[in-house]
């Protein structure tokens, strides 16, 4: 039984709607022993015989027989295992692996084929001495001569230890002494294996081949020399070593890695490229996460009046009064931009005007004033106010200035009356692009003392009050025409209308107890009073100070220290505002951790496009885009890695099979993703470190959380994944010598 059969096969190339013959019905058997060379001139079919009996490329009519066994049915991978187990190469054109030294090469070879590394290093110094190259064994195969590359293909091919060995024109590139050592060495190989030379120089092998083969036209013409030798050596064969192994995953992984920066030009050009993907594609989730954000910023809500979106309204978790420790502790806290402590009097607009100027704005303590006025001076006094609002012309006026030392009639919600007078103005940054253009409105700023006052009205405003008298319960209003203030009622008496008199049998509430009570939203509370007697038209003056009864009908007096007691209880509610809205969240986690309940306003706003909605439309953008990224990527990478299809196509004809060319190709790009990935990372953080300064990557700070960044590094971990996946199967979806053709 013959090593090697071809009967009546035929192998056809199809270019361009021509086919064309390269080898037409051979037959032919080969053994183990003979030393085989083939000849004939350019075009004759040679190398497309070898390439056959090889397995390098498929054949389209016959069957070709291995030791009996037909391979017509053998897919590619069928024929990787044939080549690993039977053949070793000499090539003409070397096939090496350029970026790889001379005894990486070699190893290469023995690698493949299982060895385990105690083999490898013993016998490739070995075959490399034998070749004649130990002094170059450390040098790159690129700086190698011509002839010296030779030399390292047929040490290659010495390592692989087969049973069939095929040389391409072996001593092309050889002088004729470094020729005839080579043929003396084939010659020695034949003694035990199949040796099959394809020479355009067949007088180098006159005197060693043991049969000689002329082609011509696709065709043999000639076959001389098949001798009993071959037939005796059928029987003689060397021991065969045992069962490849093939090559070891931790190879795999490590030809990998080496692969990754053997060619510095390469690794620099795949680092741009995952470099370009990864801010390509951070950038699309970023855009959809901050347009979501903006979107929801814009809107109204129907219950504060000022909903900014950087404000957060808190109030403890126990319902209790703030205290100076509280706000120093609060203000103090990273990414608070500022603390409005009155913060039932940010919701409540104050109106300043005469005949000839109409002002509204927040109320605020000038406390609370960011920088000095643009024009005037600081309040100094109570009735003094700093008024903040955009120089249009339009807020303050053609004459801003002619406010100043001016005097107004202010009136706040409670419906009550002040004198103020404007000591300065604050211009707004009128910048429409800026979120305080977008978010700010007209503040007036006054005294701590006037703010009390203020707030005083506006608690009382807010709270419902009763007054218990002779058992029967009347709801006042506190201010004009309801409870109101008054110097001359002593503490611990209260002043009221006649018309009480008659609720007591003896005609007279003088000398009686009463009782207030005042219900608010944080707090309840009881004062007891004494009524020191009532007023009527005659006695309103004497007892009150006022003129002109018509104006305070109806009004109940007491002290002010005794109304303070009943109205000021301290500032139950606040609101924080933060310097960034991307910072939203980590402020509102840290309020809640530190005893507040919260409430974040830019949740409560409403708009006619909410987050969601945006979702839907940018979200399938951003996919398109992604997607679009991805095959940009694939297309450069593809273009990049051209140089690796050579790469992949020799180790195919060094037998090895896909899947570990794929774990190979996987780790190459997996690791220059995860490079890339670092550095990206790296750059952030020199941003948060303030080294760098760039918006782009204070975006990514702010907007992605550490789960955005895992799920972006899977998301570029599964796209080198499919990638590599994608190259492999093109290297992999036609013979060895198809793969090599349309990547060299």
């Amino acid at each position: 039984m013959s090593m090697i059969r071809l009967k009546n096969v035929s192998k056809f190339y199809y270019s361009k709607g021509i086919i064309a013959s390269g080898i037409s019905r051979i037959n032919l058997d080969l053994d183990s022993g003979e030393f085989v060379v083939i000849t004939g001139e350019s075009g004759s079919g040679k190398s497309t015989l070898l390439n056959v009996i090889s397995g390098l490329d498929t054949y389209e009519e016959g069957e070709m027989y291995i030791e009996g066994r037909e391979t017509s049915h053998y897919t590619a991978a069928d024929f990787e295992e044939y080549r690993q187990k039977y053949i070793s190469f000499i090539f003409q054109s070397f096939n090496l692996v350029s970026s790889y030294t001379v005894r990486q090469n070699v190893a290469l070879a023995m690698q493949i084929d299982g060895y385990d590394k105690a083999e490898i290093r013993q016998k490739v110094d070995e075959i490399i001495d034998r070749v004649g190259l130990s002094e170059y064994k450390n040098r790159k195969v690129s700086r190698l001569s011509g002839g010296q590359k030779q030399r390292v293909a047929i040490a290659r091919a010495l390592a692989k230890d087969t049973k069939i060995l095929v040389a391409d024109e072996p001593t092309g590139n050889l002088d004729s002494a470094s020729a005839a050592g080579i043929v003396d060495l084939l010659t020695e190989i034949a003694a035990d294996k199949l040796v099959v030379v394809v020479t355009h120089n067949y007088d180098q092998f006159r005197d060693h081949a043991t049969r000689v083969i002329k082609m011509h036209d696709g065709k043999i013409v000639e076959d001389t020399g098949a001798s009993a030798h071959a037939a005796a050596a059928m029987g003689d064969g060397s021991e065969e070593r045992g069962e490849r192994r093939g090559l070891g995953f931790g190879t795999q992984i490590g030809l990998g890695v080496r692969n990754t920066f053997n060619l510095p030009a390469k690794f620099l050009l795949l680092l741009l490229v995952f470099l370009f993907v990864t801010a390509a594609v951070t950038s699309q989730y970023v855009s959809v996460k901050k347009q979501k954000d903006t979107v929801s910023e814009q809107g109204w809500n129907n219950f504060f009046e000022n909903y900014d979106p950087k404000r957060i309204v808190i109030e403890k978790n126990d319902r209790s009064a703030f205290t100076r420790a509280d706000y120093e502790a609060i203000e103090n806290a990273p990414h608070v931009e500022r603390l409005i402590r009155e913060d039932i009097m940010y919701d409540s607009s104050i109106y300043i005007e005469n005949s000839k100027f109409t002002f509204s704005g927040y109320m605020m303590s000038v406390r609370d004033l960011e920088k000095d006025p643009d024009v005037g001076t600081l309040p100094q006094k109570d009735g003094e106010v700093v008024l903040s609002g955009y120089d249009d012309g339009w807020t303050f006026g053609e004459k801003p200035e002619e406010l100043i030392g001016k005097t107004f009639t202010a009136t706040a919600n409670d419906g009550t009356d002040h004198k103020v007078t404007v000591t300065g103005l604050v211009f707004m940054d009128d910048d429409e692009n800026s979120e305080a253009y977008m978010y700010s409105n007209s503040e007036a700023y006054f005294t701590d003392h006037m703010i009390n006052e203020l707030r005083k009205g506006m608690y009382a405003s807010n709270s419902e009050t009763t007054l218990l008298i002779n058992g029967a319960k009347e709801n006042l209003v506190p201010g004009a025409g309801g409870l109101v203030t008054n110097d001359k009622v002593p503490e611990g008496y209260i002043l009221i209308p006649t018309s009480y008199d008659s609720m007591y049998k003896d005609g007279y509430a003088a000398g009686k107890e009463v009782k207030l009570s005042v219900k608010a939203l944080y707090y309840e509370t009881e004062l007891p009073l004494v009524v020191m007697g009532s007023y009527g038209e005659k006695t309103f003056e004497r007892k009150t100070g006022l003129k002109n009864l018509a104006e305070h009908d109806g009004e109940i007096y007491i002290n002010p220290t005794d109304y303070r007691r009943l109205y000021e209880k301290g500032s139950f509610q606040a609101s924080v505002f933060v310097d960034d809205t991307r910072n939203m969240e980590g402020m509102k986690d840290m309020l809640e951790r530190g005893g507040y309940h919260t409430m974040v306003l830019k949740d409560h706003i409403y708009n006619f496009m909410d987050g969601e909605l945006v979702s839907i439309i940018q979200m399938p953008l951003a996919v398109i885009v992604c997607i679009a990224v991805f095959f940009i990527a694939y297309f450069v990478i593809r273009l990049i890695l051209k140089s690796r299809g050579v790469y992949f196509a020799i180790l195919r004809m060094l037998g090895m099979t896909k899947r570990p060319a794929q774990r190979i190709m996987r780790t190459e790009l997996v690791l220059v993703c995860a490079i890339s990935y670092a550095l990206f990372l790296f750059f952030i953080y020199l941003n948060k470190a303030g080294i760098l300064n760039s918006a782009r990557l204070k975006d990514y700070l702010l907007y992605l959380t550490p789960r955005d960044f895992v799920l972006l590094g899977v998301i570029l971990l599964a796209m080198s994944v499919h990638i590599s996946g994608r190259f492999m199967r093109s290297v992999f979806r036609s013979s060895v010598m198809g793969a090599y053709r349309e990547e060299a």
